[in-house]
């Protein structure tokens, strides 16, 4: 029987949150994303020796319990929603945690094959990995048939969209996208690898995040729409 994602109860009706937290949440709440803020919220807050929460407190110390309680909600709230709102813009918007298009892993090549058994559709991918300054990646290609001009064009569009200053920018940035989306988590036991997916308008992405340091961070895997004749 499937559990609750936020209260560990069974669930007998419903996907992912069970009836009693489904009622507490409202269109567009950020639980479970909220977990994956606050991960982030004190890994930027750590080592830091004076944080101000409060625009009150940057200027004079009020001594004022309530005010100083209103002052960090407020805080807390404009942080959260331009969090959100950044998760859920732009090319990040558009990645999903279940793949549309099962049937391209399952669509392999014969035993034996030079390539081996891999997806007929699979074009090739993007190695990348993050060293503190800048991304760096090599293009390992696979069915040259499949890489028409159009198509190369479109999977660097994508790998230019993903590490742009407004998406996946560096390290940080990505650990933050990747723990707002537990689900998207490879599976419950592994919390440092994620799964995306994204169409496209000529092929296809599998998007394979990495949260580790000294690793490679992302996998652009593309495949094409259609098997080339």
């Amino acid at each position: 029987m499937p559990t609750c994602l936020l209260c560990k109860k069974d669930v007998t009706s419903g996907y992912v949150v069970c009836g009693g937290c489904a009622g507490e949440l409202k269109t567009g709440a950020m639980p479970p994303v909220l977990g994956g803020f606050a991960a982030w919220l004190g890994a930027e807050l750590a080592g830091q020796d004076t944080v101000y929460f409060c625009s009150v407190c940057e200027t004079r110390k009020c001594d004022d319990d309530a005010t100083c309680r209103k002052g960090i909600t407020a805080w807390f709230r404009e942080s959260a929603e331009k969090y959100w709102d950044a998760c859920n813009s732009g090319i990040l918007g558009r990645l999903k945690t279940v793949c549309p298009f099962p049937e391209v892993f399952e669509d392999l090549e014969p035993a034996g094959s030079p390539y081996g058994e891999v997806p007929r559709r699979k074009i090739g991918h993007i190695r990348a990995d993050y060293d503190g300054y800048r991304w760096w990646s090599t293009a390992w290609p696979l069915h040259g048939k499949l890489a028409k001009a159009e198509v190369t064009a479109e999977i660097d569009r994508t790998y230019e969209a993903l590490t742009a200053k407004d998406a996946l920018a560096d390290l940080d940035t990505l650990r933050r996208f990747c723990w707002s989306h537990p689900e998207a988590q490879c599976s419950p036991n592994a919390d440092d690898e994620f799964n995306f997916y994204l169409m496209g308008e000529r092929c296809d992405f599998w998007v394979r995040l990495i949260t580790r340091e000294k690793d490679y961070n992302m996998y652009l895997h593309a495949y094409a729409k259609e098997v080339a004749k």
